[in-house]
């Protein structure tokens, strides 16, 4: 709250506050790509594996249920945003 406070109002010790925070923010750009790269990567191949087990089991079934038609249809959905964030 306090530090909101010096944020809102004009005053010297906002100043300091604003390259304090900077100082300490400074050099995690790099970390914070990789882990939502990462993160991205994992969801995006836990959608295609999904996808893979309803083909799976439809070959196996010889027939769509409405069900997976819908889980499929979202996960094709899921991957082809993350495949366009890239």
């Amino acid at each position: 709250m306090l530090l909101i406070l010096t944020l809102v109002f004009k005053t010297p010790l906002r100043k300091l506050v604003i390259v304090s925070l900077d100082r300490v923010k400074r050099g995690r750009g790099p970390i914070v790509v990789t882990t939502v790269g990462a993160t991205l990567v994992v969801v995006l191949s836990s959608s295609l594996y999904s996808m893979a087990k309803i083909q799976q089991r439809t070959l196996e079934a010889g027939i769509l249920n409405p069900t997976d038609q819908v889980l499929m249809s979202k996960h094709m959905l899921e991957a082809s945003l993350m495949g366009e964030r890239k």
